[in-house]
């Protein structure tokens, strides 16, 4: 009889170390659930955020697509009061969709290939000079801030 004991002492040791393991595993899968779901709820934030300011600065231009259009080219100095404002409000909008489309790529959420398109274009307006001092810093995210500071400047002098 005593052969019997050390095996059920084994099953039992196994059986224990396995479920150790389980609750272990889950314990970490549910970690990772809770990390995923804060990024996810980060990003939506960043999203509704970024919508707001969206809808505050295209509420100026509707109705303005012409006056717009007639400010486009033209250095910051020789637009009149109403070309000013709607060029502000237009590079509002820009600047704030360049930074949330900068942290959405940064938390996973936009594709590489995504990004390649929206890095070009966030480069063509950094280089659009006449428009460049529209980019102010005070306004801007630190991370957003920090990727401008790595990108060709070919409006230096």
């Amino acid at each position: 009889m005593p052969a019997k004991i050390p095996v059920a002492i084994s099953f039992t040791g196994v059986a224990n170390f396995l479920g150790v393991v389980g609750v272990i595993g889950s314990l970490i899968f549910v970690g990772l659930e809770l990390q995923q779901t804060q990024r996810i709820a980060l990003a939506d934030m960043e999203q509704r955020r970024s919508e707001q300011n969206t809808d505050r600065a295209l509420a100026f231009l509707s109705g303005e697509a012409e006056a717009y259009a007639n400010s486009r080219g033209k250095l910051f100095n020789q637009l009149s009061q109403k070309e000013r404002l709607l060029r502000e409000a237009h590079w509002e909008w820009a600047t704030q969709m360049q930074q949330n489309t900068l942290f959405q790529y940064q938390e996973g959420f936009i594709s590489e290939s995504q990004w390649k398109i929206i890095a070009a274009r966030i480069l063509q307006s950094w280089n659009n000079c006449p428009t460049r001092e529209l980019y102010d810093e005070k306004y801007l995210e630190e991370g957003f801030v920090a990727y401008l500071a790595t990108l060709p400047d070919e409006c230096a002098e």
